[in-house]
């Protein structure tokens, strides 16, 4: 009788990959061209890196976002620049017979965001050439169009599907632009990305309203300084401790604030020579972007807003405590007038 041979199933069989290499397989320049184009494309700040840009960490998140709606309260001289150029460029390059919109709030304004796209588009050797020029307007050679306009009702109206509009100093642009002008151009047209830049402004208008609304992507980038009240009652500057800092990052996380230090405002001097200059109001808005209230208000907003339907006996007023006025003894003067 033949006996037959078990094989052992438990045996650890060595798998061999079955594609090893030891170096990295070796690219033509125009394999290197392809691959890094599509690393431009997909990357907005991969395309910025490459151009030689040092990125801030909130600016690569805020120009790498793919949110349709960004709104961005950034302290003055954060880089906000960076951010209104650098998106309309990348879209009207890599998205051909795109329109890409930025709107400003003075013709001045607009002139200089117009003046840092052209600096900006002439850092790329590759970038389609320019075949219409004017101060408002850029059309290139792909199809695409940018134009940057003064932000008025009329100059707002009249653009066609836009795929990126940008709106600078945002806090500074009358709402029946944005809701008369930018808001129909939504209309069927899903890809459209905006983005609103500002420092504040009081607490009216939709770039204030924004940072209610759970459908937009919100930034708050502001300087490592704090007012403080000391010994004698009055106000001064401190720098914030990296503590102190990881627990604003915590608290405004909770109410869906992505929250960043300024990496342009680290000199404890020249901000405390700008709180010297500016004042409690001013500064509080400039560098801390609180939306602060008009020194000349007499009611405050949040007065306002609590009052917003209530009875008229939530103000607690007795007729009864209030003195009569006799205006008798003004008669002689009346008929002199009446």
């Amino acid at each position: 009788m033949q006996t037959q041979t078990k094989t052992d199933c438990n045996k650890k069989k060595k798998i061999r990959n079955r594609y090893h290499c030891t170096t990295p397989p070796k690219m033509n320049t125009s394999e290197v061209s392809v691959i890094n184009d599509i690393l431009c494309t997909l990357s907005r700040s991969y395309y910025l890196e490459s151009l030689g840009f040092h990125l801030f960490d909130w600016q690569k998140e805020v120009i790498d976002s793919r949110h349709k709606r960004k709104a961005i309260l950034a302290s003055r001289q954060a880089g906000k620049s960076t951010v209104v150029s650098s998106i309309p460029c990348h879209t009207a390059k890599y998205y051909p017979k795109s329109l890409s919109l930025i709107l400003a709030p003075t013709e001045t304004q607009a002139g200089l965001n117009m003046a840092k796209v052209k600096d900006f588009i002439a850092l790329d050797k590759n970038y389609p050439k320019i075949i219409r020029n004017s101060d408002s307007y850029i059309k290139l050679s792909n199809g695409s169009e940018i134009y940057v306009v003064p932000a008025t009702d009329r100059a707002a109206r009249g653009y066609s599907k836009p795929r990126c509009v940008i709106l600078d100093e945002a806090s500074r642009i009358d709402d029946i632009v944005y809701t008369s002008g930018i808001r129909p151009m939504l209309t069927d047209n899903l890809e459209c990305e905006v983005s609103i830049l500002s420092t504040p402004n009081g607490k009216s208008g939709f770039f204030y309203k924004s940072f209610s609304k759970d459908y937009w992507d919100k930034y708050f980038i502001r300087t490592p300084f704090e007012l403080f009240i000391n010994d004698e009652g009055n106000y001064n500057l401190k720098h914030l401790t990296e503590e102190q800092i990881q627990r604003k990052v915590e608290k405004e996380g909770k109410i869906g604030l992505k929250f960043f230090i300024s990496n342009r405002h680290h000199s404890f001097s020249e901000q405390y020579e700008n709180f010297m200059e500016m004042g409690v109001q001013q500064y509080k808005q400039e560098y801390l972007c609180d939306f602060v209230e008009p020194m000349d208000n007499v009611f405050s907003y949040d007065d306002i807003e609590s009052l917003a339907g209530s009875e008229c006996d939530t103000l607690n007023l007795n007729m009864k405590d209030i003195d009569p006025f006799d205006n008798r003894e003004y008669y002689d003067i009346l008929e002199g007038i009446i």
